[in-house]
């Protein structure tokens, strides 16, 4: 699925961290750097220019002085999860900063953090007029901080020699561990103990027994080894706020033979709580051409600001015999009563996937509207393709949890991405026949600039022999016929989208 802008970076066990200069390096202007390159090159050999020695990187401390009062023009340190997590860490003078803002990846928000190991560390002050996080007295259990008026979470631990800190964090939907040792950290899932850890188990376990048993079914119910390594890897548990989610196949069947052979599978979806206590709904039935369903990475977030993290399932189903399938909710949620389908859940046409269209980091999401059919395999060219979609429509996420296609952010996130400008011709012909993906893409994108279902009905009529061959009718024209006639959410102009 193509993401637009900064992908949602989610939680989970993570590696060891790397620094970098504040900001990043800019990049290299490439008509200097050409010309440089150029001059260098027919400059006699003699005459060739010396390379810049390279700048000195900073001296480290070889003691550990006291923490900064401010860690700007320290240098950013790239600790995995931490993003997702909505912090970012800075290093200066053999010290470490971890700065977690009032919202995470999730929708969380920081509690407080409990530093263990050695002498406590005052938290040092951030921007002008902002203040730290409140620090309490130590005790047994450590050095406690809280987050400040404004929301945000302030951790101040060495990043020295041999110096080691533990830090606990919660937030109101999950909790990690910051690992400190020396000037290396990573972050830790906390969530998860022993029966959370076997309770995902067997939900992987079952999976993989349940897919054993569809291969050792009589007749066409039985899966082949190759039509079972088709599907995607079911059962893993995903970490979401104080637990986990996973989608477990309960059981796979095939129907059919040669073109109109189906998979018909039965999925839950299950939450697994800190204790491993699971809750679990009927995901739904769902029928595809083998290899036609393909599952992206289970993410979570806390849609409605409940403190319950909500399960996104983004997934395709690219084919499908030429039966049109039903689409399961992409979006489920769960209390006390159990599992089911988030109430404000978008419709998903032909599949769905996680989009970033703009920086809330709510994810959004792209999906075809009514723009997909099945086709099978009479659809009026030789080779027909098994699913036709326009191009991807977007659904932007609103703070109330809800969902809209035709604001600002989806309006330019079509633009951006697929309809920069109106076609000039809807119908692309192409070795005899047309080009199905493009002229979908196209009949969507002179919609969108206002082409009329008139125009559009003649333009396809006009070109009935490259769509449908010497057929009278054929599913390829009737589906865009179709098409033609129904509304789209957005319209777009010829100015250039708004910033």
């Amino acid at each position: 699925m193509r993401n637009l802008g900064l992908g949602l970076v989610m939680v989970g066990v993570v590696a060891c961290s790397k620094s970098q200069p504040p900001g990043g390096a800019a990049p290299a202007n490439t008509s200097s750097a050409a010309a440089a390159l150029s001059a260098a090159m027919s400059a006699p050999a003699a005459e060739a220019p010396k390379p810049e020695p390279a700048a000195a990187a900073p001296e480290a401390p070889k003691t550990l002085g006291a923490a900064p009062t401010s860690f700007k023009g320290g240098t950013k340190e790239t600790i995995a999860a931490a993003v997702g997590l909505g912090c970012e860490a800075t290093s200066l003078d053999g010290w470490l900063q971890l700065l977690c803002r009032k919202k995470n990846g999730t929708g969380g928000h920081p509690v407080r953090a409990v530093v263990k190991g050695g002498e406590p560390a005052a938290p040092s002050a951030q921007e002008p007029g902002v203040e730290p996080a409140d620090a309490k007295a130590e005790n047994a259990e450590g050095q406690e901080l809280t987050a400040n008026e404004q929301g945000e979470l302030t951790i101040v631990v060495p990043y020295f020699g041999n110096e080691q800190r533990d830090v606990n964090i919660e937030w109101t939907d999950t909790a990690y561990t910051l690992h400190v040792n020396g000037p290396k950290a990573t972050l830790e899932w906390a969530a998860s103990g022993v029966p959370h850890r076997r309770a995902c188990q067997q939900l992987l376990d079952e999976s993989k027994a349940n897919l054993a048993a569809a291969q050792k079914q009589a007749g066409e119910a039985r899966l082949t080894t190759t039509e079972a390594s088709k599907l995607p890897r079911l059962g893993v548990c995903q970490p979401g706020g104080l637990g986990s989610w996973a989608l477990l196949l309960k059981s796979a069947v095939g129907k059919g033979e040669g073109a109109s052979r189906l998979h018909h599978l039965e999925l839950e979806v299950v939450r697994v709580d800190v204790e491993g206590a699971r809750k679990a709904a009927s995901f739904g039935s769902v029928d595809v051409a083998p290899g036609g369903f393909e599952l992206g990475a289970l993410q979570a977030y806390d849609y409605d600001d409940d403190g319950r993290d909500e399960l996104i399932v983004p997934y395709e189903l690219k084919a499908s015999a030429g039966a049109t399938p039903t689409f399961p909710a992409a979006i489920w949620s769960f209390n006390d009563a159990g599992v089911a389908a988030y109430a404000k859940s978008p419709a998903v046409n032909g599949g769905i996937g996680i989009e970033q269209l703009d920086f809330d980091m709510r994810p959004d999401f792209g999906t075809y509207g009514p723009f997909v059919a099945y086709l099978g395999a009479d659809c009026g060219q030789k080779a027909c393709p098994t699913r036709v979609t326009g191009p991807k429509l977007y659904l932007h996420s609103a703070p109330d949890g809800s969902f809209t296609d035709h604001d600002d952010a989806a309006r330019n996130a079509l633009k951006r991405a697929a309809c920069q400008n109106k076609p000039a011709t809807v119908v692309v012909e192409a070795g005899g026949g047309v080009n199905v993906t493009q002229t979908a893409k196209n009949l969507i994108c002179a919609k969108a600039f206002g082409a009329t279902s008139e125009a559009l009905a003649a333009e396809l009529t006009a070109k009935h022999s490259a769509l449908c061959g010497e057929s009278a009718t054929c599913p390829l024209q009737s589906t865009f016929e179709a098409w033609s006639k129904l509304p789209l959410p957005v319209e777009l102009t010829s100015a250039a989208p708004k910033k």
